[in-house]
């Protein structure tokens, strides 16, 4: 009887309709999951994982010549493109009253020795005439090495002093203005330029200490830099007050310093070794000089040595002032760069050429810090070269990475080293587009990234268990790499040929 009056008329009725309206929805609900979901087949693929970046070819020799006085060009031997020796002479200015004091110079010597000569033929043999000779040859060889080797390191002394040199950036600077130095630093003090700005009522000028002290106005055009030779450029006019940047010189940072320094360290102890063995030479003629000459009366040797000491001093003091106005390449490369003409007007330390090893080329490139821990060396790059077009490849290798980080427009960055092989084609300042394999898997089962979803710590696909309704089921994977062109590996929990779900679209 309870049961009886619980199926009332009215209940089953509305019982009923319930059931059209559940599964009215259910029907709908249906043709919505089959229409709107899009699907994909996991498929064994080779899978490839790359960093894409932007750089530069370099030189690994990048020196800028000048003159060491200042004075009318006599002469230019060289132009752009040519290859030159280390030692040969590239250009000279006029010489006409620096040869006449050479000139003056080596007659003062010619006449000392000639007295000295005197002293010795009233009490030695022939065989002392022939020592003082050899020994003559031994201090003037020893002269001109002395002479050759100095200008060589003071070269490979100027271009580490110069390697690199920019602006770095204070940590807690704001906005995107950036400093950039030119120029050619002509001191030989080290040391750094800090740069501060400030506001006055005519506008922004910056302030710098340390090396030297001064000012100017903010510019984005080259603004002295103190006075020896620098120039700094603002990339705008509105500069935050409370940015500071600091130059060092030399800057020990930049990638070139260890090349450049490491030039000047093997210029010193060539110095060292060639004036060594040059001054080896002059004591061994002295002291067989001074074995043949025994019956010489010792103060008129003296005194007509120290003559011509005196005389050579001179010589060496002239040749030094006829060097200054010769620039000689101190290494072996090619011409870049020629900024000066025969007559026009050198001044001293300006930039007169530019030597580099073209067939010594590199490319720098900046990675992200979001992407540098997968670039390691010895992997393999491919490059193109916006000037050679984007259907030519070139194969190269991940040289070196640098430890040291660098701001690039307030990112971090880290500065990357990929060997080139030698091409006619490729030259110093191409930009190059590289692409750097950072991980490869050959026939690993692969889905698109999107495809995988992420629930309480676990990672799931879904499995079409319904071709027609798309009806699927939840289940737990492990991926591995995640590769270039959205897809990722599949290690464990789904087999290749597999439909799953990739999107599901909401309406």
């Amino acid at each position: 009887m309870a049961i009886r009056q619980f199926f009332t008329k009215k209940r089953i009725i509305a019982g009923v309709i319930l059931l059209l309206v559940v599964g009215f929805f259910m029907f709908r609900s249906g043709n919505k999951t089959a229409g709107d979901t899009q699907t994909d087949t996991a498929k064994s693929q080779n899978l490839k994982q790359t960093v894409l970046a932007t750089g530069q070819v370099t030189s690994k020799t990048d020196l800028s010549l000048s003159f060491n006085s200042s004075g009318v060009v006599n002469r230019v031997n060289v132009k752009v493109g040519d290859r030159v020796k280390s030692g040969q002479v590239l250009a000279v200015l006029d010489q006409k009253n620096q040869a006449a004091s050479y000139t003056q110079a080596q007659g003062a010597l010619a006449q000392a020795q000639a007295n000295y000569q005197k002293v010795l033929d009233g009490s030695s043999s022939a065989e002392v005439q022939v020592a003082q000779v050899t020994l003559d040859n031994a201090k003037a060889s020893l002269a001109n090495t002395i002479k050759q080797q100095q200008t060589l390191v003071d070269n490979a002394y100027k271009a580490v002093l110069n390697t690199g040199l920019e602006a770095l950036a204070g940590a807690g600077n704001t906005g995107s203005v950036t400093a950039t130095i030119t120029g050619t630093y002509t001191s030989t003090k080290t040391g750094s330029y800090n740069i501060t700005i400030y506001a006055t009522g005519n506008g922004l000028r910056y302030q710098h200490s340390g090396l030297e002290v001064g000012s100017g106005n903010v510019d984005i055009t080259p603004q002295p830099l103190g006075t020896q030779g620098l120039y700094i450029q603002f990339s705008s006019t509105s500069v935050p007050t409370n940015n500071i940047w600091t130059v060092s010189v030399p800057n020990s940072k930049s990638s070139s310093y260890v090349t450049a320094n490491a030039a000047y360290l093997s210029a010193l102890e060539t110095q060292r070794t060639a004036v060594s063995t040059a001054e080896n030479s002059v004591s061994s003629a002295q002291a067989s000089l001074d074995l043949k000459k025994a019956q010489a009366t010792p103060a008129e040797v003296k005194s007509a040595e120290a003559q011509v000491l005196s005389a050579q001093g001179q010589v060496q003091a002239a040749a030094a002032t006829l060097e200054n106005t010769i620039i000689r390449a101190p290494a072996d490369g090619t011409i870049t760069v020629v900024d000066v003409k025969t007559g026009e007007l050198a001044t001293a330390q300006k930039q007169a050429l530019v030597l580099q090893d073209i067939e010594s080329l590199y490319i720098e490139a900046n990675i992200s810090e979001a992407n540098i821990a997968a670039v390691k060396s010895e992997q393999m790059v491919e490059v193109t070269f916006d000037a050679l077009g984007t259907d030519r490849k070139f194969n190269a290798k991940v040289q070196a990475v640098d430890p040291a980080s660098t701001l690039v427009s307030g990112v971090v960055n880290y500065k990357v080293t990929i060997a080139l092989d030698k091409l006619q084609e490729i030259k110093p300042g191409m930009t190059a587009n590289v692409s750097i394999l950072t991980a490869q898997k050959d026939n690993v089962v692969a889905v698109p990234q999107r495809s995988v979803l992420m629930e309480d710590g676990k990672k799931y696909v879904r499995v079409v268990t319904d071709v027609e309704t798309k009806a699927f089921e939840k289940k737990e994977v492990k991926t591995g790499m995640e590769a270039d062109g959205g897809l990722v590996e599949i290690s464990e929990g789904l087999s290749e040929g597999t439909e799953i779900v990739t999107f599901i679209k909401a309406k």
